[in-house]
């Protein structure tokens, strides 16, 4: 009875067992899972050697480093504030250029929605006023 069992127990193995296309996905994806580990801590080794190798050179140079990086952030921050607010410019020229030639740029008619409304309201207050006026 054991040996039957024993017997299903590696039929059942024989069954499941990978073929070799399968084997092959394993072991190249096994290889590929160890490449990257080692490359990883080859990069984790020399990351840590270069701080370990230039914190001393940190320390020594940060009276210039630490202003010289506040300028440069300050600049750098000035430069894309600028920059952003000169596109922006260039834009809102654009888009009344198209607007005063009559191209219809895009939003253009929530503008004349709002010119259209001011108008009305405009003409509804001045009514109003010669109605108080003619009270009085």
């Amino acid at each position: 009875q054991a040996k039957q069992q024993a017997r299903r127990i590696m039929s059942r193995l024989r069954e499941r067992a990978p073929n070799s296309r399968q084997l092959l996905g394993i072991v190249l994806l096994l290889t590929a899972a160890l490449i990257v580990l080692v490359l990883g801590g080859i990069t984790l080794a020399g990351a840590g050697l270069s701080l370990a190798l230039a914190t001393p050179l940190f320390i020594l140079f940060s009276p210039i480093l630490v202003p010289l990086a506040g300028i440069v952030a300050v600049g750098t921050g000035g430069f894309v504030s600028l920059s952003a607010a000169f596109v922006t410019a260039c834009s809102a020229v654009a888009w009344l250029y198209n607007y005063v030639k009559g191209r219809h740029p895009v939003g253009a008619d929530k503008i004349d929605a709002v010119k259209h409304k001011i108008a009305d309201t405009a003409s509804h207050v001045s009514e109003k006023a010669r109605e108080v006026a003619r009270e009085v």
